[in-house]
């Protein structure tokens, strides 16, 4: 019996602490401050929105002409007229190579242009005394004065000054095209500006020997400028010739220029990681006299426009398999809400239903205890207070 009532003692005992555990895992339950986390929070909200096809890296600003002049012939450069920066004149002369030998022969090819028109001269003022004999003796000849067979020699007279001065014109076109070959020459060896624009770059010094094989110096026609740029293959389809371009730089932070889509290249190209692209040009509107060639320039191609629709911040926005969703404050707890998105970038996200204007999402949503039912308020708030409702 003894036995029997110290085991049902130890029993009971046993049976009270755990009692006594539970009611203070209770009472700690329900005494314990409940987890707020903080949020930052933005409106749903109307507006604009655009769907946005960027540029995978960053393009380059190029000139609508560049062009590196070569001399036709090879030479000693004599004289360099301009100098990197300077602008130039359409049909100015900017490089001049050694002509001496060649002048001489320009000199020597007018000298004989002109021993040429000597000799057309007198072989006409001999044709035209030979024509005025056979004219005269002809006039005899009708009137009987002139012997039989007299005439058949002014005549043969005249067709021989006739012949001469066919043959002085012939070699007179001779002689002038000679001058226009020596004279061609000399032009090869001056470097004129194919059209107005910069001057990029000047790559030979006084007593170079230039070749044809490389570049005297650069000239860049800026006047109009175009942008080059790669975009995803998985865009190509989506791109039109003219659509809307914003062209962001980071010489004008904040200030994007705008153009449109003058050309989209058939082919898609690999680049050096295996990524497939597309190049598109974009031309510039006017305003954009500021950029310069070469500068680095990333693309925002409009694609689509959706005027005073709700939106909001991509940034709040979860995505699971095709299901948009975000944490909404409502009654001082996130709630994960899902909704039926449209277009959208990487700053607003069309919402065509499943919120109302005005409700609050969450965009930090890297912040620790973050989940659905969690009891959220304000970043900076002091306490539950001034939860985010």
């Amino acid at each position: 019996m003894t036995t029997e009532r110290g085991a049902a003692g130890r029993w009971f005992r046993r049976a009270v602490k755990l009692a006594l555990l539970g009611v203070l895992g209770v009472g700690a339950w329900w005494l314990w401050p409940e987890l707020v986390v903080e949020v930052r929070t933005v409106p749903v909200q109307r507006g604009l929105v655009e769907l946005i096809v960027p540029s995978v890296q960053a393009g380059s600003v190029k000139s609508a002409r560049q062009v590196g002049l070569r001399p036709v012939v090879g030479g000693r450069v004599a004289r360099i007229l301009v100098k990197r920066g300077d602008r130039a004149v359409a049909g100015a002369t900017l490089v001049e190579l050694e002509s001496d030998s060649l002048d001489a022969r320009v000199r020597l090819a007018r000298a004989n242009l002109l021993v040429g028109q000597s000799a057309l001269r007198s072989a006409e003022i001999r044709r035209d005394a030979a024509r005025k004999s056979l004219e005269r003796n002809r006039k005899l000849a009708d009137k009987g004065v002139l012997a039989e067979g007299g005439l058949e020699r002014f005549e043969t007279e005249f067709q021989a000054a006739t012949e001469v001065v066919a043959s002085a014109e012939a070699s007179l076109a001779q002689l002038r095209a000679a001058l226009d070959v020596a004279q061609t020459s000399v032009d090869e060896t001056r470097l004129r500006a194919p059209f107005g624009g910069l001057v990029a770059e000047v790559h030979a010094e006084l007593g170079d020997m230039a070749s044809p094989a490389a570049p005297v110096l650069d000239l860049v026609d800026d006047s109009t400028l175009r942008v080059e740029a790669a975009i995803d293959e998985a865009d190509a389809g989506k791109l039109t010739l003219g659509m809307p371009v914003r062209v962001v730089t980071d010489a004008f932070p904040g200030e994007p220029f705008r153009g449109e889509v003058a050309y989209i290249s058939p082919l898609v190209l690999r680049d050096l990681r295996q990524n497939r692209q597309l190049q598109v040009e974009v031309s510039l509107d006017g305003g954009a006299e500021r950029l310069k060639v070469g500068m680095s320039a990333d693309l925002e191609i409009v694609v689509e426009r959706r005027d005073e629709v709700l939106f909001v911040s991509t940034a709040a926005v979860v995505r699971r398999a095709e299901q948009h969703q975000v944490y909404v404050v409502r009654g001082g707890r996130a709630r994960l809400v899902s909704f039926d998105a449209g277009v959208g970038n990487w700053e607003r996200t069309e919402v065509r239903g499943g919120l109302g204007e005005g409700e609050r999402v969450i965009v930090n949503l890297e912040q620790p205890g973050l989940a659905d039912g969690v009891r959220v308020r304000l970043a900076g708030a002091l306490g539950p207070a001034e939860a985010a409702y």
